[in-house]
């Protein structure tokens, strides 16, 4: 190596060229203050094994004294000062470890020279790039980055529900020729301002690890609150070639919301199935529309009779509430106690909590009607805001209808639904769902299934028809099943009003297994609710 840079120094003092820009760019006050010279500078970059290095040569000259010298280049952050001592000469003959150029770029050196009464002058020389081949023969570079293969992380979604620590495990495997640091940094900063970055840096010391290293790590955001977070796992190698890669850290970002209001445990598993469609819909569970990043809106009726069961269920990735069994919406994928959900508090009921023993599972009001639901799943927090919902005028799709005069029941028809003749059309014996006292939108009841439970309808009031049976009032599938999706893509059955039998699908809904079951309708909604009680 000494042997290079005397080669190197040979070849400077050789080419000593004055190849210095004359351009002063600061003085003191006073045309009488000498200036510093630079008599001659060089400057040459050179590759020598895996390191880059600029070979620097220079005189400077001043009767008065030179004080400092200053050499600067901000691309390579070179910033070096050299204390002269007031000599009347001095020189530089020195090389400088600067690093690898990604592309090729046109360097210079910038010279400021200070005399002892206060003259400066700066000069910019031009480097002569000479690393285009390496100065120790046979030397082959390491140009290419570290390999780095993850393992780890496979959750990157949490939903931040309980109170422990969000445990984030990481694992890589790093190769390369000489591994010199791997560095793993997780940062971030949770939804109420707090700052989190954590970071590790493994510098391999024996030579297998130096070329293979399996990085094993957990890292632990806080608990209990929202927060998007970032992580990389960065590599270096001996030669300063790098790879990076990453991805980002969620907790309590859902992907999907839904309200349940069912009473009980039994409410979710006997919920209504509408076997022919193999979907959900009919139940006591309602999926949310997502808004922004973490707010989810629904429309619904509040009865405020104390007796509500207000609980919201989250889900990430793709985890749904019902799960595809045989390529239908069968099995039931929740509980009311789960992991997965949370409630209002019953202390502060406009705020939600994760702990079910202090939730109060209800909304935010007192008055019964009809609301729209915000919840904020990042700020925790749930709000109603009321509205009046009125229905469009339409003598097919509601015949007889008035808000002064609205029906008194939806009557339950179809063959298979017990005490309906055999019929399609309202027989006197047919189950109906009665008109809330207090909600004219609003119609409830029960009825029994027989044998095959499917093509059932409701129906607007026999009166009020008009003696047109099939021409009005009919409330069957609102449209073709591959068109009824919920508000996240899933298929879902929707009862709505079609007006003739033969609108929407032409075709009812259907109810699996066959029994009794409670009922309830929302004309304002278009929401059919039900639940199975028994045989």
């Amino acid at each position: 190596m000494k042997r290079i840079y005397s080669i190197l120094f040979i070849g400077l003092n050789l080419v000593w060229l004055f190849m210095a820009c004359n351009k002063a760019l600061t003085f003191p006050e006073g045309d009488s203050t000498p200036l510093p010279v630079l008599e001659g500078a060089t400057a040459r970059l050179h590759w020598i094994g895996p390191k880059y290095k600029v070979a620097v040569q220079a005189l400077m000259k001043d009767e008065k004294g030179i004080k400092t010298v200053q050499m600067k280049n901000g691309e390579w952050q070179l910033d070096t000062v050299f204390n002269v001592g007031d000599q009347s000469s001095f020189s530089i003959q020195d090389s400088f470890l600067v690093p690898k150029d990604l592309n090729p770029t046109q360097h210079t050196l910038e010279f400021r020279i200070t005399n002892s009464e206060g003259g400066l002058i700066r000069k910019y020389v031009t480097v002569e790039d000479l690393s285009s081949e390496n100065l120790i023969a046979g030397y082959n570079p390491d140009e290419l980055p570290p390999d780095i293969k993850v393992v780890k992380p496979t959750v990157t979604k949490f939903l931040g529900f309980s109170a422990a620590p969000i445990k984030v495990d990481f694992e890589a495997t790093i190769s390369d020729l000489e591994i010199n640091s791997i560095e793993l940094k997780l940062w971030g900063e949770a939804a109420d301002g707090q700052p989190v970055e954590l970071s590790e840096t493994i510098n391999p010391t024996d030579e297998a690890a130096k070329k293979q290293y399996t990085l094993i790590k957990s890292l632990e955001l806080p608990s209990g609150k929202p927060g998007l977070y970032q992580y990389i796992i960065r590599s270096t190698d001996a030669s300063g070639n790098k790879k990076t890669v990453g991805g980002e850290v969620s907790v309590g970002y859902v992907d999907r919301l839904y309200l349940s209001d069912a009473q009980n445990a039994a409410e979710v598993t006997a919920q209504g199935y509408d076997q022919a469609g193999g979907c959900r819909g009919i139940g006591t569970i309602y999926s949310m529309k997502k808004q922004g990043n973490n707010t989810f809106l629904i429309d619904y009726y509040y009865p405020a009779s104390g007796a509500e069961n207000i609980r919201f269920i989250a889900f990430l990735g793709p985890n749904k509430p019902f799960s595809n069994t045989g390529g239908t919406q069968a099995g039931i994928n929740y509980t009311l106690d789960g992991e997965n959900v949370i409630g209002s508090s019953a202390a502060a009921p406009a705020t939600l909590t994760v702990d079910l023993q202090q939730a109060g599972f209800k909304l935010p009001v007192t008055q019964k009607g009809y609301y729209h639901i915000a919840v904020d799943m990042t700020k925790r927090t749930i709000s109603a805001t009321p509205y009046t919902p009125t229905l469009p005028i339409d003598a097919v799709k509601y015949p007889g209808w008035s808000d002064a005069s609205p029906w008194q029941y939806l009557a339950v028809t179809g063959p298979t639904v017990a005490g309906s003749a055999g019929g399609w059309t309202e027989a006197t014996t047919s189950p109906k769902l009665t008109r809330d006292p207090d909600n004219k939108y609003l119609f409830s009841g029960s009825f029994q299934t027989t044998g095959g439970t499917s093509n059932m309808s409701l129906n607007a009031p026999l009166a009020a028809l008009g003696g047109d049976v099939w021409g009005k009032g009919w409330f069957r599938l609102a449209a073709a099943r591959a068109a009824m999706k919920d508000d996240y893509g899933d298929l879902i059955t929707t009862v709505g009003a079609v007006g003739a039998s033969s609108g929407g699908a032409n075709w009812g809904f259907s109810t699996s297994p066959a029994g009794t079951y409670k009922a309830s309708y929302d004309l304002a909604l278009q929401r059919f609710r039900i639940v199975r009680t028994g045989n």
